[in-house]
């Protein structure tokens, strides 16, 4: 039963998290959506609220560290927590390894998106969970980090198999004390973020109502 549950879900100005906001305020939590785009933040809220659930946006750049670190604060002051946290945005690049190691800037802009930021909004929630001894944690990984290297996502897979060890080790450090963890291991699935790939044009993939 997710009612009245507080959830804080990033990555939602479209895509899985758009759509995953929605059905989960449907359903009766009250749903925080984070995301670099405010305008889209505040569209989707407006939907959430006129169909009758209970949902807040903040703008948040998960690159930036400090800024998390703010958002943190924010929610704890106006919710008194979070009982659930779904670590949903990502950036991906598919790029040889070469050309990705000569863009030093691209990696640690993905490493830290990708696993930096959720950390660290792991790093400022789980506390407040571990002394409810009620918490669920879910991180949105990639099939990839399940697979032999496939070319090509080599930075994007290290940065989401990072986030997939740590993911592993919420569940056997601290489910004993409440608080568990899902790791998502999604297929190909239709979203902005791939759009401009042509490469995948064509292939077979989940939409983001079904991931």
């Amino acid at each position: 039963d997710l009612t009245g549950k507080r959830i804080l879900l990033t990555g939602a100005s479209s895509g899985i998290g758009e759509a995953a906001a929605e059905k989960l305020a449907r359903r009766g939590a009250r749903v925080v959506v984070v995301a670099r785009r405010g305008d889209l933040l505040d569209d989707l809220v407006t939907r959430i609220t006129a169909a009758g659930g209970d949902a807040r946006a903040h703008a948040c750049d998960l690159a930036d560290l400090d800024a998390v670190d703010s958002l943190v604060d924010t929610v704890e002051k106006d919710l008194g927590g979070i009982d659930i946290l779904v670590n949903n945005a990502g950036r991906s690049i598919r790029r040889p390894l070469e050309e990705s190691l000569d863009r030093w800037h691209d990696v640690e802009r993905t490493m830290t998106l990708n696993y930096y930021g959720p950390l660290r909004l792991i790093r400022g929630l789980a506390p407040g969970m571990l002394a409810r001894k009620d918490g669920h944690i879910i991180n949105v990984s990639t099939w990839g980090v399940k697979t032999e290297s496939p070319p090509l996502f080599g930075v994007y897979n290290a940065s989401k198999a990072a986030l997939s060890a740590v993911s592993r080790n919420i569940e056997t450090e601290w489910a004993d004390r409440g608080v568990r963890s899902t790791t998502l291991y999604y297929p190909l699935v239709k979203t902005p973020m791939i759009a401009p790939t042509r490469a995948y044009d064509g292939l077979p993939g989940l939409s983001a109502e079904e991931a």
